[in-house]
This record gives structure tokens, C-alpha cells and sequence, in this order.
């Protein structure tokens, strides 16, 4: 049985392996100069829509800061094989090039053992580090969260906080920050090498080189409060810059925005909005650290919209029609035209992370792969 079980799972490895290479480019143009940059900052508004964009310039009179980028495209988020998507497959196309499965994490789609005895497909961050690159990934969810967790782990499924946890502390990331995991605590991340962060004042202690997992209040991070001593993410975001750009190799960041999403699953306008304010706070940190830099790509784009968000012509306020995950296209905006990316294009959720990894200097050999 074993013979058996060992044969069929190097089988599935060369598909596997096959399965990341292909289709991956189809649909980003090859119409532009390309860029190389040493560090690449990945933003993602999780549930953010076109029309989330929209209601909230209209419920709040605001500009949005990613709404100046020169790059303005979008994105198809399908789930392998199915229109829909949610944050695990979402986040996991948008990490490793991969389409898979809804509510797995960083695994192949036909895995049919488990991820200790068979391949499963590098994620851009590991690739970063792979490289001797810097990596981290900021999120306002919990740090075990479908997302944060696509960056960092590898797990069958969403729900499996204490394995996708416990790849975590694995993963060699120089920063993971978020709210509190059940599964975390300060004895096992110092054991692995982090340093425990449990508010704002020990982050903004951090200094260039440490590596860090902070838990934060979830209550705090998604209701934009400070009752818990509590970072904002544009606080997190400028942090983590900080510290992530003293590597003289470069480094990638993952930002998500989770709560956009959490608000319209339950239609809620005001926190929608206001997160996405909170996250475009965040995304202007990232445009100003890039602008200075000069070696910087930033990219904002969503894993999925949630919500339905569609504007009412009768009243001309914008209105939710559903409480789930939409397939409708996201936006992508991109901070430099010669990153493979061209205004009006539309491409498919995998293919970002394939050209983020090409600006940053590898090639089709080197990602999509297995790990």
C-alpha cells in the first residue's frame, strides 16, 4: 500500500507541477517595457469592489489615494474550475499563481494525500526568502485568517487554524502581524524566532532586522479603535516597510484590508466604507515609501467582491443585493506602467503574482513551481 500510495503521489507531483506552469501569462500584456524592482508591496482590499470604491467616494466625499495610480485594470477572481471564489482560494491564487479549490490554502487542487507526503506550490513569499529577500504579511484579520495565511502557510483547509498556525511560526517570514490567533502565544513564537508583539508601542519599538508576530485586538482592527494600545494598518504598513527595507536585497509585503469584506457580508455600509478609507490610508503610505524609493512596485487589487454592491438608479445611493461572494471583476491598480500590467487590461487573479515575481527577476522556471 505504501509502494502504491508513493507512486501515485509522484504522479500527482509531476501534474501538480505541470498544473502550475500553465496558462499563467495568457492575459498580461506583452505591450510594455518591463521593469525590474527590488522590493514588491501586494495590497489587497479583501471583499473591495469597483462599487465599494464608488459608495464609499459617495458616502464619504473622499479621494482614494489608489484611485491615482497610472495603472488601472481588473481582475477575474475564479476559484479553480468555478466562477466564485472566497478569501482561502482567492488569497491563494493571488500567492502562489494557482487556482484551487475553495476553503484550501496554498495546496494543489488534487491533492489527494496530505501536504506532508506530496509537492505543494511555492508562495511568492517563500520564493522572496527562497532569494534572501525580506518578507512579510500585514493583515486587520486574524493572523490565522484565510488570507494572511495564504502568504504563510499550507493547509487543506481554511478552518485548520492550529496546522496553518503552527506553518506559521514555521514559515521563516521576518513579520506576521494581525489579530490574535487562538494557536499563538508569546512561548511558541519566541521559540521559533519571532518577537512577540501584543500592542502599538512594542511595534513601533521594533528595530530594523528583528523578526516579529504580533497579536493584536480584532475588536480594535476592525472598528478603526485604539482600546487596546492598537496599531492602525497604515501604522502597520509604514512599520513594516521599516523594517522589511533594511534587507539590501529587497523585500515583498502582502497588505490586506480584511474588513471591507467582514462589514458587507453583512451589508453594513458604514464599516465597509470606512474600511476601505482605513485601507486606502494604508495604500497612500505604501505610493509615498515607493515614490521615494524609486526601486518599489506597488500593487492594490481584491481576491473577490462581497456584497453585491450595485447603485440604485432610482434613489442614486449604491445598495448591497447579496451577503455573499460575487464573481464580478476586481479592480487592479498599479503604481508604474512598465510592470506588465497595461490600463484597461483584463487579467486572471493567478497571473498577478506571476508577474510580480517577474519584475522582481525570475523567471518561469522559478514560480509558479512546487516547493
Amino acid at each position: 500500500m505504501a509502494v502504491i500510495k508513493k507512486a501515485v503521489a509522484t504522479a500527482m507531483a509531476l501534474f501538480m507541477a505541470f498544473y502550475g506552469f500553465i496558462g499563467m501569462t495568457g492575459n498580461v500584456s506583452d505591450d510594455y517595457t518591463e521593469g525590474k524592482y527590488k522590493n514588491v508591496i501586494l495590497m489587497i482590499g479583501d471583499g473591495m469592489g469597483f462599487n465599494t470604491l464608488e459608495a464609499t467616494k459617495a458616502q464619504r466625499g473622499v479621494s482614494l489615494a489608489m484611485e491615482t495610480m497610472p495603472v488601472k485594470a481588473q481582475s477575474q477572481t475564479w476559484s479553480y474550475l468555478i466562477p466564485a471564489t472566497d478569501s482561502a482560494a482567492g488569497g491563494t491564487a493571488l500567492s502562489t499563481g494557482c487556482r484551487v479549490w475553495i476553503n484550501s490554502l496554498g495546496v494543489f487542487p488534487f491533492d489527494p494525500f496530505t501536504i506532508n507526503d506530496f509537492n505543494v506550490p511555492i508562495n511568492i513569499c517563500e520564493l522572496a526568502k527562497r532569494d534572501g529577500k525580506a518578507a512579510g504579511v500585514v493583515t486587520t484579520d486574524k493572523t490565522s485568517g484565510a488570507t494572511p495565511s495564504s502568504f504563510s502557510a499550507h493547509a487543506l483547509s481554511r478552518t485548520m487554524e492550529k496546522d496553518i498556525s503552527k506553518d506559521q511560526l514555521a514559515s521563516g517570514l521576518d513579520l506576521i502581524w494581525g489579530a490574535s490567533s487562538e494557536s499563538i502565544n508569546e512561548e511558541n513564537t519566541k521559540a521559533n524566532g519571532f518577537t512577540y508583539i501584543g500592542n502599538e508601542d512594542e511595534l513601533m519599538a521594533l528595530t530594523a532586522g528583528s523578526r516579529s508576530f504580533a497579536q493584536f485586538s480584532f475588536d480594535d482592527l476592525k472598528n478603526c479603535r485604539n482600546n487596546h494600545n492598537t496599531p492602525t494598518i497604515e501604522e502597520m504598513t509604514e512599520k513594516a516597510i521599516e523594517i522589511l527595507d533594511a534587507d539590501e536585497d529587497g523585500f515583498f509585503l502582502m497588505v490586506e484590508g480584511a474588513c471591507i469584506d467582514k462589514f458587507s457580508h453583512d451589508n453594513e455600509f458604514e464599516g465597509a466604507t470606512m474600511s476601505t478609507v482605513e485601507f486606502d490610508k494604508a495604500v497612500k503610505a505604501a505610493l509615498d515609501f515607493a515614490a521615494e524609493d524609486g526601486e518599489t512596485l506597488v500593487v492594490v487589487t481584491a481576491d473577490h467582491e462581497t456584497g453585491g454592491i450595485k447603485l440604485d438608479k432610482k434613489t442614486g445611493n449604491y445598495k448591497y443585493t447579496s451577503g455573499s461572494h460575487t464573481n464580478v471583476d476586481v479592480p487592479v491598480f498599479v503604481s508604474a506602467t512598465d510592470a506588465g500590467f497595461k490600463s484597461g487590461d483584463k487579467v486572471k487573479n493567478r497571473e498577478i503574482p506571476v508577474q510580480l515575481a517577474r519584475v522582481m527577476g525570475y523567471g518561469e522556471k522559478e514560480f509558479p513551481a512546487a516547493r
